[in-house]
Order: C-alpha cells, then sequence, then structure tokens
C-alpha cells in the first residue's frame, strides 16, 4: 500500500533521509501531540529543507501514516521474535501478547501510540481505517500462519474489535500514569482474553492459560 508516501526512496541518501524524517515526526508527536506538531517542525527537527519533506509525504497525514506502519512492522517483528520461544494456546492468549508488546512499545518508543491521534482529525478517517486494516490483516496472518491458530470468524472485523478497543485502552492507562496504570493495564488484558474466549468457544481447541500484563 503506498499510504501517504508520494514516491518511495531508490537511493541510499534518500533512505535516509525518509527515515529521519520519520523519527523526527516520532519524537515531536511524542513531545507536542499531533495537533500540534507541523511539516514545518518535522523538516527543521530532521535537518531537511520542507520542499524535500513533500518530495516524499503527502503532508502530516502522510507522516503519520508511514509512521505507523514504522511502528507496525516493528511491532510484528517483535511478536515474530516472542511467538518462536514462547507458543500462545489460542486466540485469547495470542490477543494479550499483542497487548503486552504494544505496552512495551508505548513505554519505550518515541511517538508508537497511534491512538494518541485517533480521535481529533488531522489524520483522514479513510487512511486511519486502511492503517487499522492493515494492522488487522498481518496480525490475523502472523496468528493463522506462523502461530497455528485456527481460522477466527468474521477476521477483520473480530480484529478490529480487538484493535480499537486495545487503543482506547491503553490511552485510559496512560492519562494518569507516565508508565501506565497497573490496574487499568490488568483489566485490559481480561477484557481482551474474555473477549476472544468467548469468539472462538468451540473453535480454539484449547482455551488460553498464560498469565500476561504484568507490571
Amino acid at each position: 500500500m503506498s499510504g501517504g508516501l508520494r514516491r518511495r526512496p531508490a537511493q541510499r541518501r534518500s533512505v535516509e533521509r525518509v527515515e529521519r524524517m520519520l523519527s523526527a515526526c516520532a519524537e515531536l508527536l511524542a513531545e507536542v501531540g499531533q495537533a500540534t506538531l507541523t511539516t514545518r517542525d518535522v523538516a527543521e527537527r530532521a535537518g531537511v529543507p520542507i520542499g524535500t519533506l513533500y518530495q516524499f509525504f503527502d503532508g502530516k497525514s502522510g507522516l503519520l501514516h508511514e509512521l505507523a506502519m514504522r511502528h507496525l512492522a516493528l511491532l510484528l517483528e517483535r511478536l515474530q521474535e516472542r511467538l518462536a520461544t514462547e507458543p500462545v494456546d489460542g486466540w485469547a492468549d495470542a490477543a494479550v501478547v499483542v497487548y503486552e508488546e504494544s505496552l512495551a512499545l508505548r513505554r519505550g518508543v518515541p511517538g508508537f501510540f497511534v491512538a494518541d491521534f485517533r480521535d481529533n482529525g488531522s489524520i483522514d478517517t479513510d487512511l486511519l481505517r486502511e492503517i487499522d486494516a492493515e494492522m488487522a490483516d498481518r496480525l490475523y496472518d502472523l496468528g493463522t500462519q506462523e502461530a497455528g491458530l485456527p481460522p477466527l470468524p468474521d477476521p477483520q472485523r473480530v480484529l478490529l474489535v480487538a484493535i480499537t478497543s486495545s487503543d482506547g485502552l491503553l490511552r485510559l492507562a496512560f492519562q494518569s500514569s507516565e508508565e501506565g496504570d497497573p490496574a487499568v493495564i490488568a483489566l485490559g488484558a481480561r477484557l481482551l482474553r474474555a473477549y476472544f474466549r468467548d469468539i472462538t468457544s468451540g473453535t480454539d481447541a484449547t482455551p488460553g492459560t498464560a498469565t500476561h500484563a504484568q507490571t
């Protein structure tokens, strides 16, 4: 998917510039929030002319989209590494693993939290829907193809509900604490586990039993 990129960088120098702009966007998103974030500030932080930014990105929404895709790739990489050493026991267990890894990235990676700009309109609704759908599809492929989980009924809709719910839960947890409210985090894990156990009743051979989302 092309998302917010006007063109893909081909030369090494261009690739480095694009990565620098995305990193600057992430830093500023964490520092000032998406409402205050401007393309001019991103260009200045990245040390590139504003014209260079618009050569590659379709404005602010394009930057946010590509940043979300970069963070999704990071999340999937972490999930693959974890699943290689820690098999999951059903979709309920897998959902909490995704929740845990999202929590860890929220704590450690600047600008990781896509939910921070979900509600205030600076990113196009259709584009946000596209980001969520991409995440749902990639997580489903990871679950069924690499973790060996059984098919879900109406998988994209089921996972979209889980994704937006997880975003809301983590946003609530971080409203009152820089590291996230442990009680809210734990309740969120319980909610996700119960949701997937209900959805997969009769589908997963064995319910998830591992205990996750400890702080």
